[in-house]
């Protein structure tokens, strides 16, 4: 059985988006920020990774 991650690590951010570590904590965090004022609680974020999901509805291009 295959098991599917649903989150992006910094890492990963950083490789799609072309961008240095520090930006890419940046932009998770911006994207996160933006989730809790859309109700997402916060116990359901953690820091230096985002929802595959949310993170498409910013940037839908980036695979």
């Amino acid at each position: 059985m295959e098991v599917k991650c649903l989150v992006y690590t910094v890492s990963e951010v950083s490789v799609m988006l072309n961008v240095s570590i520090s930006t890419a904590y940046r932009k998770i965090k911006e994207i996160n920020h933006t989730a809790i004022r859309k109700g997402i609680h916060k116990e359901c974020i953690s820091s230096g990774k985002v929802s595959k999901k949310l993170f498409h509805e910013v940037y839908p291009n980036c695979d």
